[in-house]
């Protein structure tokens, strides 16, 4: 991925997948005195029809996260990443104990499978035990439930890393172009699979508002019921309400790094730190995530993930998810199904290979590239062949989360109080030395 590392955020980085297999390049192209239309014309159209539809929606997966940067190089991780964290949290030896004996020899840093593998383990050997009247925990050298609970307390210490200081270009961006949106229509409902904080704090440098299911008491508490209200502004003169410009839904399918479960009553409420009267609410990575959704909160979240795909003229935008998780992406597939007037707009850089554009992309000379990855999950490759058979409802680009966050179009004037807000932030940004 070194070539996506060095390349500015930018709209002409994207390539638009077409039925006859190719990935056309963004600008046109002048060849033998003759105009080969690039794709920007046709994303552009589509885009601002997706961006009209009466339900706006939007799925943001761990590669969005890779846009935010830090000046201290701290950024969101990968897997590879929150392997070493673990590595170094369990200590090295012990680590490398566990790895051998429930996962055999490898090289491969794989968290999600190797949580899966001590969590089955752990099962087992209750399962074990239970069956032959004895706790086989003592005759087990490693201590599998303690490593599992480290690894974990890894994770959740490496997704703490948004500041306000933090560099969120993109996701502002990205989020200031949706709330161009009319205030009358629906409000758009953003999904994540993030515990991060990136939107929560893009939204606030934009002075955006979010809907996400806690109360507005001095304790944040978790009520699905607070999906259903909304933020107006009246005026103490007249009796008329105003929908407030920039509200969004937010929904954190697999929880965040600021919610915790009190133990004394299982409310989820907004808190950070850590202490012995209140647990994380996170689903970590590993092959229970599906049976762990069906928990609250986590319930409600896909509750609404699974009904919004079913509303009629929805758009659905999916930029930095990889299609790992079925229970995620076995709704849109449905939705794809049964839902016909669903649009999807699907972003991400996977899909052609790396050395392709490592080829081309130095000079920037190949106007359609031919290849796709071969290594695509088995719900990308299923949205490619609709793609293929003329399905217009789909839009596949290949780019990144920042590259797509300025391809969004500009899809109705500022107001006046969207203006006074850009004016402000660019003051503050002077006033912290970024401009």
């Amino acid at each position: 991925m070194s070539y996506w590392i060095d390349q500015p955020p930018s709209a002409s980085n994207l390539r638009l997948f077409m039925s006859d297999g190719g990935w056309l390049a963004w600008d046109d192209q002048e060849e033998d005195g003759k105009t080969r239309r690039g794709a920007s014309g046709q994303v552009e159209e589509r885009l601002l029809s997706a961006l009209n539809a009466t339900n706006l929606m939007a799925l943001l997966g761990s590669g969005a996260s890779f846009a935010a940067k830090n000046a201290d190089g701290k950024q969101a991780p990968g897997m590879g990443d929150l392997w070493d964290d673990a590595r170094q949290k369990v200590g090295e030896d012990d680590f490398d104990k566990v790895v051998a004996e429930v996962w055999g020899a490898t090289d491969k840093k794989d968290i999600e499978s190797l949580l899966s593998l001590c969590k089955m383990t752990v099962e087992l050997q209750a399962a074990r035990g239970a069956a032959a009247g004895q706790d086989v925990a003592d005759d087990n050298p490693l201590d599998l439930p303690s490593f599992v609970q480290k690894a974990e307390q890894a994770i959740l210490d490496r997704v703490d890393f948004v500041s306000e200081n933090t560099d969120l270009i993109s996701h502002k961006e990205f989020l200031r172009r949706l709330a161009r949106r009319s205030a009358e229509k629906a409000r758009v409902k953003l999904f994540t699979t993030n515990y991060d904080r990136c939107i929560e704090e893009a939204a606030v440098a934009r002075n955006l508002a979010l809907i996400d299911g806690f109360s507005h008491s001095a304790v944040q508490r978790f009520n699905r019921d607070h999906f259903q209200q909304d933020i107006v502004r009246r005026s103490a003169s007249s009796t008329r309400a105003d929908y407030v410009d920039g509200v969004f839904h937010l929904y954190k399918l697999h929880g965040s790094m600021d919610w915790r479960r009190r133990k004394s009553d299982g409310v989820v409420i907004r808190r950070l730190g850590h202490d012995g009267n209140h647990e994380p609410v996170l689903i970590y990575p590993r092959s229970s995530k599906y049976q762990e959704a069906f928990a609250p909160p986590y319930l409600d979240m896909f509750a609404a993930w699974q009904a919004a795909l079913r509303e009629p003229d929805t758009t659905l935008i999916v930029s930095g998810f990889g299609f790992a998780d079925d229970h995620i992406s076995a709704p849109i597939w449905s939705a794809l199904e049964s839902n016909l007037s669903i649009r999807l707009v699907l972003c991400d850089p996977c899909f052609v290979p790396v050395a392709e554009l490592d080829d081309t992309g130095l000079i920037g000379e190949a106007h359609v590239i031919e290849k796709t990855n071969d290594k695509l999950k088995d719900y990308q490759n299923r949205i490619l062949r609709l793609v293929r058979e003329g399905d217009s409802r789909i839009t596949v680009l290949n780019g990144r989360f920042s590259d797509l966050a300025l391809a969004l179009p500009e899809i109705m004037g500022e107001t006046d109080r969207q203006r006074l807000e850009a004016r402000l932030e660019r003051i503050r940004g002077q006033d912290h030395g970024e401009g």
